[in-house]
């Protein structure tokens, strides 16, 4: 009988824990991801970034892009779209630039999102990027 108290007890908790998180519902957008390789729009100019150690992760409704430095942003993805927010007024101007980006918001179409690739295109650049 105590055992069985035990047991209820346990399950309990359990499902006390496990109601209190939140839920991650980005779907394939969700993870870790390396940016490949940046294609600017007007010039038509190709970068190679797989050398280069730039990373974006993305959990819940928070991003943070990583390469020489560091920063964070907000952020929606709505059908094909992903709208971008810097966190701060100083979001780093220089990592935003190279990773090809080109300001505080940052508007995507989503020209293609799987479990293993996502290409982001804007007025200003396509971005590639490979999950981790």
């Amino acid at each position: 009988m105590n055992s069985m108290k035990m047991f209820f007890a346990s399950l309990l908790f359990l499902f006390l824990v496990a109601s209190c998180q939140k839920a991650d519902d980005n779907g394939e957008l969700g993870g870790f991801w390396k940016l490949m390789d940046i294609e600017y729009v007007a010039s038509g100019d190709k970068v190679d970034c797989r050398e280069k150690s730039y990373f974006m992760a993305v959990q819940l409704d928070l991003m943070q892009l990583r390469g020489n430095g560091s920063c964070y942003a907000r952020f929606q993805h709505r059908g094909d779209s992903l709208f971008i927010q810097m966190i701060g007024a100083d979001a780093g101007e220089k990592l935003l630039a190279s990773m090809g980006m080109d300001g505080q918001e940052q508007r995507f179409y989503v020209r293609k999102l799987t479990d293993k690739s996502l290409v982001l295109e804007s007025l200003y650049s396509v971005l590639s990027f490979k999950k981790f």
